[in-house]
């Protein structure tokens, strides 16, 4: 943990963009090394084109669900079984009672 103090943070030009203060002070955590270095890591893994067509397969945002394999049969086990958990598809944004 850092911390800054008023006269620290007051003539600093990026006061604004780091802190809403009106004290003016700044604490500032840093997180351990090791989770420092595996957040720089994974983000930049995050950027490859490899990597994100696997999270666009996974989140499902490039195919309906209706063009899955398993189309949405397991939707409509659930809503079968009671499962009011499980979004179904039907046009209310409110889950069933």
């Amino acid at each position: 943990m850092a911390r800054f103090t008023k006269g620290q943070c007051q003539p600093c030009p990026f006061r604004t963009r780091c802190t809403t203060s009106r004290k003016g002070a700044r604490n500032v955590g840093f997180p351990p090394r090791e989770l420092r270095d595996l957040q720089i890591r994974v983000r930049a893994e995050q950027q490859t084109p490899d990597w994100r067509a696997r999270y666009a397969v996974r989140s499902g945002w490039r195919a309906p669900s209706t063009s899955s394999p398993m189309g949405t049969a397991p939707a409509a086990a659930a809503a079968a079984a009671g499962d009011s958990r499980r979004p179904t598809c039907s046009t209310s944004s409110r889950p069933s009672p």
